[in-house]
């Protein structure tokens, strides 16, 4: 009977998902990739926010063979790490996920297409985060080309794992070791937020309050934006951007100026990436906005 032992792990973070389950991934190796997970007994294993790689070895519990067999497979597994010297292997995966707006909320750390890699980082610590580089579209591997016509599921980013294949087949031996884990850390877009009012709403004088802002600051403020949905409506603008989130935690008010900050909506709905839109910025540049339309 055979057992599995954890090679390594990878764990992909993204502030967008700040208190979700998160997207779902799709790791896809490449050609050569599958080669080498078939030649080592590898096992892809998919887990919540990101995958684990098990590595198939010879159960010593078993019934199977006697107690010579088994002594003569850990020896065989002992003998090929051994031997195997520095030789450094290279799993490399195409990572997909299922959301196809997942680029309009993540903020890349390069300019994509771009890979996660482990090359020349410090191996020492059980967690490694890995670094992002860019890669030129001619070098870009053979399964995001032959996904790319599937929008649903379109590469997002590679992922470079380098390991020697003395660590590889070590794992064998090595039954207590720790396997290590490597770390994505994805930061969500920041994008303005522009509130539309319509209807006998925009004939008011009104603000916007952030009920989040510690005592005596103002916390995000809005001012008022010359660019609005109808010639009659009104729109306020966020002065900074606001990282977009699946569920935001932002708590906004509207209020009537003067009248003693009369409330008008006690809790405004929050922006989505489901409505981005762009207008023209202040120096002439487009600038991309959250768009909340409210009519009252």
């Amino acid at each position: 009977m055979a057992r599995f032992l954890p090679l390594f792990s990878v764990a992909i973070e993204h502030d967008f998902f700040t208190g979700t389950p998160g997207a779902n991934w799709r790791f896809t190796p490449t050609p050569q990739c599958a080669e080498l997970e078939k030649q080592f007994r590898l096992v892809l294993r998919p887990v919540d926010k990101g995958m684990e790689m098990w590595r198939e070895s010879d159960d010593p519990t078993s019934s199977a063979g006697t107690a010579a067999d088994t002594r003569a497979d850990d020896t065989r597994d002992a003998v090929l790490a051994r031997d195997a010297g520095s030789h450094v292997l290279c799993f490399s995966y195409e990572v997909s996920c299922d959301d196809p707006q997942f680029s309009f909320y993540t903020d890349w750390p390069v300019t994509p297409p771009l890979c996660f890699s482990n090359e020349g980082l410090a191996q020492q610590e059980p967690l490694v985060n890995l670094q992002a580089s860019a890669i030129p579209p001619s070098s870009r591997p053979e399964t995001v080309r032959r996904n790319e016509s599937f929008q649903f599921k379109a590469t997002q980013f590679s992922i470079n794992i380098f390991l020697s294949e003395a660590e590889v087949l070590h794992q064998a031996v090595q039954q207590g070791r720790v396997s290590r884990c490597y770390a994505i850390h994805l930061k969500s877009k920041t994008i303005r937020w522009k509130y539309f009012f319509t209807g006998s709403l925009a004939r008011k004088k009104m603000l916007i309050v952030d009920l989040d802002a510690n005592e005596g600051q103002t916390g995000i403020v809005f001012e008022t934006s010359t660019q609005t949905a109808t010639d009659s409506g009104f729109a306020l603008i966020s002065q900074t951007a606001i990282p977009m989130q699946y569920r935001p935690v932002q708590q906004f008010q509207l209020r009537e100026v003067g009248m003693a900050g009369k409330v008008l909506i006690k809790r405004l709905p929050n922006a989505s990436v489901n409505k981005i839109g762009k207008e023209r910025g202040p120096d002439g540049q487009n600038l991309l906005v959250a768009e909340i339309y409210i009519h009252q």
